[in-house]
Formats: structure tokens, C-alpha cells, sequence
């Protein structure tokens, strides 16, 4: 989904995901819901000025996507936000591998089982 510019008007499920961001709804949730990613969410959130609730990962997110550095509530989730993305970068290669991964090796285990 492409970021808008700030003079675009919001769609529908843009603008209930931000209000679901400003009620404190984890990202992951909003995605759900609106098919809006988290990274569109926190750059949605600076462009409207929408605040994220401080403490949290969303907090964390909006920080980042403003370039600056997190305030006091939000400086500790860092780890938790990098393991949260190498989790993702894992899973992204491993599913990469299985696709590449010669046809005729997935049927002989499959064979061997039946």
C-alpha cells in the first residue's frame, strides 16, 4: 500500500486505523482489520500528527518513522523490536528455502511417510 502524501485525503481504512492506533490497538491487530502494515500505519501517524501510545511497540514505530529517538518509555522496547524483526527476516529466508527447495526432495519424504 503506498504511503500518501500529506495534502491526499485518508481512505476509510486508513483513518479507522489510525484511530484504533490512538485508542492503543496493538499494530499486528489494525493490520487485521485494515490490511494496513505496520510500517504504513506509523508513517500514516506522523503524516496526520496521530499519536501513538508511549511504551509501546506502536510508540516505538511512530519514534522511528519520525527519524528521532525514543523517549524514555519507549527506549527500552529497541531489543524487543530488533528480535522482533530478525524473527521475521527468519521466517521470510526459511520460507524462501522451502520454495526453492528441489520438488523431488519434498515427494520422497512424502512418499517415505505414507
Amino acid at each position: 500500500m503506498a504511503i500518501p502524501t500529506p495534502s491526499s485525503a485518508l481512505t476509510v481504512s486508513q483513518a479507522v486505523a489510525l484511530d484504533l492506533l490512538a485508542d492503543g490497538m496493538p499494530a499486528d491487530e489494525i493490520e487485521k482489520r485494515t490490511e494496513i502494515t505496520p510500517d504504513t500505519l506509523y508513517h500514516l501517524a506522523v503524516q496526520q500528527n496521530v499519536p501513538a501510545p508511549h511504551g509501546t511497540i506502536e510508540g516505538y514505530g511512530v519514534h522511528q518513522a519520525r527519524t528521532e529517538k525514543p523517549c524514555k518509555e519507549c527506549a527500552p522496547l529497541q531489543p524487543r523490536v530488533e528480535a522482533r524483526a530478525r524473527a521475521q527476516q527468519r521466517k521470510a529466508e526459511a520460507a524462501l528455502a522451502f520454495q526453492h527447495q528441489a520438488p523431488h526432495r519434498r515427494g520422497r519424504r512424502a512418499l517415505a511417510r505414507t
